[in-house]
């Protein structure tokens, strides 16, 4: 199956390439005779995961839903997390698609951990940043920019201020509340488990959801309920927002879109007993 379109959105997907982080740290209490099962890891113990953002054009307006982990990392960074973006790059895949850097009208950062806005800014010749698309506002709730400018000690290894303190700076950004409409058919969903105020993001159309999960539901293998990352900064919080909204996306269908499993881009889902059960599923194309 194939996204491409929910009522008046085109929908493309963007991937943006791959990395890899530690197994035990993505699955947490999970051992690891199961997770190997599912998602294999490497001699260092790292396991494949995507970065697949997600972009909407209504003829009218280009959102793109994170925008992966860019390209100003040094040498040391770029092996340690095994970073892949041979096949696949931000730029080079919106121009697969006919769209370029210039062409986005709206970025919605789910939040600024590095994997995920990354790619938000550019590095200039000179060492300075400045965002990445020069036509566009850039959208984060007010919890996670604090979040970000403060971090909790576990995660403050994540949250590198060169991604997007220059956003504030050039006076593009937008600082959200929670819970709110960004445009006619999107809105934001905050959960706080992963980190605090992450911004899931609703896309509406003809009686139709689709939900870009970012890491409350970060690969497949976390619609199981105990499987909760390590880097979680509250797994009992992360526990109660999962059963909600896994509870809500069952009841109504909604598509749920997975930024970082290798394999499945989107899932649907029914409840079962004390599970839940795929009932389409989206693949990635080889």
């Amino acid at each position: 199956m194939q996204l491409t379109n929910l009522g008046k959105w085109k929908i493309k997907v963007i991937e943006s390439g791959d990395f890899k982080l530690d197994g035990g740290a993505m699955m947490g209490s999970v051992p690891k005779v199961l997770w190997d099962k599912t998602n294999p890891s490497d001699n260092l113990n790292r396991i494949q995961l995507a970065m697949r953002c997600l972009l909407l054009d209504d003829g009218e307006n280009i959102v793109l839903i994170e925008t992966g982990i860019g390209d100003h990392f040094s040498e040391k960074f770029k092996e340690m997390f095994d970073i892949n973006q041979r096949d696949y790059s931000l730029s080079n895949t919106l121009s697969d698609f006919g769209y370029s850097i210039k062409d986005i009208t709206h970025v919605i950062l789910t939040h600024l951990h590095f994997d995920h806005a990354g790619g938000a800014v550019k590095k200039e010749l000179n060492g300075e940043m400045r965002p990445q698309f020069p036509n566009a506002e850039y959208y984060i709730s007010s919890k996670n920019w604090e979040a970000a400018l403060n971090p909790n000690p576990k995660d403050r290894a994540s949250y590198l201020k060169e991604n997007f303190t220059c956003l504030k700076d050039y006076n593009v950004l937008n600082i959200l509340p929670d819970n709110v409409e960004i445009l006619p058919g999107i809105n934001t969903y905050v959960v706080s488990g992963h980190t605090s105020g992450q911004q899931l993001v609703v896309i509406s159309g003809n009686n139709k959801k689709l939900v870009f999960c970012s890491d409350l539901i970060p690969l497949k293998s976390h619609l199981k309920l105990p499987w909760i990352m390590g880097y979680d900064l509250n797994a009992s919080l992360t526990l109660k927002e999962k059963k909600v909204f896994l509870d809500l996306a069952a009841n109504n269908n909604w598509i749920l879109y997975l930024y970082h499993d290798p394999e499945v881009i989107a899932v649907e889902i029914k409840e079962a007993d004390n599970y839940y059960e795929i009932i389409n599923e989206y693949r990635r194309r080889n």
